[in-house]
C-alpha cells in the first residue's frame, strides 16, 4: 500500500500528491461507510486497480481539522506581521490560542526585516517569546534569514495567516522551490467573498506543503472557556501555582501571582491586557448563550 496526501478535492475527484507526482483518485465505498468524508490535507493509503487507476483505500486518523477552509492535518501555523501595516497583537493572541487548541505549532514570522527597528523587534520578541514556538525576523524583498523560516515548516503543512499587506504572498513566492504557483493570499474576512472555489494544498518542497487560502478558522475563538482561557498562556499556568485560588482566573480574585507579576514588571503588561479583554469577549458570549 502507497501512501499519499490529498491535496486537491473537486466534484467528488481527489488528488494526491506522492514523491513529487499528483495522481486523480476514486475513494473506496468502506471510507464512506465509517462516516469518514475526506478533506483535503488528509493522509491517505492508496493503490492502483488492474486499470492503473489510483484508488484510496484508507485515511490516517487526523491531528486537527480546521472548518474555514476545510483542510485536515496542519502542522505548522506561519503568523505574519510586519511593522507596517501596524500590528494586530490582539488578533496574534487569538491565532496563538486557537493553535494550541488544535495542536498546531504557531511560528511567529515579523516580515520587512529591513524596515524593522530594534525596539519594536524587542517588543515583539519580549510579548511572544513565551507564546510562539519560534519568533523570526525575515525579509522576503531582501531575502533576509529565509532559510530559518523553511527550517520550521519543511516536511510540514503549514498554513500562512496574519493581516493583509505584511508580505504573507511574498514569502510563499521565495519559499517555492517548486513550479506550483501560489495564489495571492485575501486577508478579507467576509463570509464568501474568497475568490478560491475549493480547498487547495501546494507542495512547495519535497514533503512541504502550503494551504492557499488563509487560516480564517484560526482568527475566530470557539469552543474556548472563560474559565480555561488561561491555561493557553503558558507562562501562567507556571505562576498559577502562588496564586490563592488553585482556578485562578487571574482577573478579579485576590492574592493572584500573575497580577502581582504584572505590577512588578514580570509579566509583559501588554499582553496581559488583550488577555483580559479576549477574557471579557469570551465571558460576555457565554452569557449571550443563555
Amino acid at each position: 500500500m502507497l501512501k499519499g496526501k490529498v491535496i486537491k478535492a473537486v466534484g467528488g475527484i481527489f488528488y494526491l500528491s506522492h514523491e513529487g507526482q499528483v495522481f486523480p483518485s476514486a475513494v473506496r465505498k468502506k471510507i464512506r461507510y465509517n462516516n469518514v468524508d475526506l478533506l483535503v490535507g488528509d493522509n491517505v493509503f492508496f493503490k492502483f486497480d488492474e486499470y492503473g487507476k489510483v484508488v484510496i483505500e484508507s485515511a490516517e486518523k487526523r491531528k486537527n481539522q480546521l472548518s474555514r477552509p476545510p483542510i485536515a492535518n496542519i502542522d505548522v501555523a506561519v503568523i505574519v506581521i510586519s511593522c507596517i501595516p501596524k500590528p494586530d497583537f490582539y488578533l496574534v493572541d487569538k491565532i496563538v490560542i486557537n493553535c494550541y487548541i488544535q495542536n498546531i505549532r504557531p511560528v511567529l514570522v515579523i516580515n520587512k526585516a529591513d524596515l524593522v527597528d530594534e525596539e519594536f523587534e524587542k517588543r515583539v520578541r519580549e510579548e511572544y517569546g513565551e507564546m510562539a514556538e519560534a519568533v523570526l525576523t525575515v525579509s522576503a524583498e531582501k531575502e533576509i534569514n529565509l532559510d530559518l523560516l523553511k527550517e520550521q515548516i519543511l516536511g510540514k503543512t503549514c498554513v500562512f495567516c496574519g493581516q493583509s499587506a505584511v508580505g504573507k504572498t511574498s514569502l510563499l513566492n521565495k519559499l517555492n522551490d517548486s513550479d506550483q504557483k501560489v495564489g495571492a493570499v485575501s486577508m478579507k474576512t467576509g463570509r464568501g467573498k474568497h475568490t478560491t472555489r475549493h480547498s487547495q494544498i501546494f507542495e512547495i518542497q519535497k514533503d512541504t506543503f502550503v494551504v492557499d487560502t488563509p487560516g480564517f478558522s484560526l482568527l475566530d475563538l470557539k469552543n474556548v472557556k472563560s474559565s480555561e482561557l488561561n491555561l493557553y498562556y503558558t507562562d501562567m499556568t507556571t505562576l498559577q501555582a502562588k496564586c490563592r485560588y488553585h482556578m485562578c482566573t487571574h482577573t478579579t480574585e485576590p492574592d493572584c501571582e500573575v497580577k502581582k507579576a504584572v505590577e512588578e514588571g514580570r509579566f509583559n503588561k501588554n499582553r496581559y491586557e488583550r488577555y483580559l479583554t479576549i477574557y471579557e469577549e469570551i465571558k460576555q458570549a457565554e452569557k449571550n448563550k443563555f
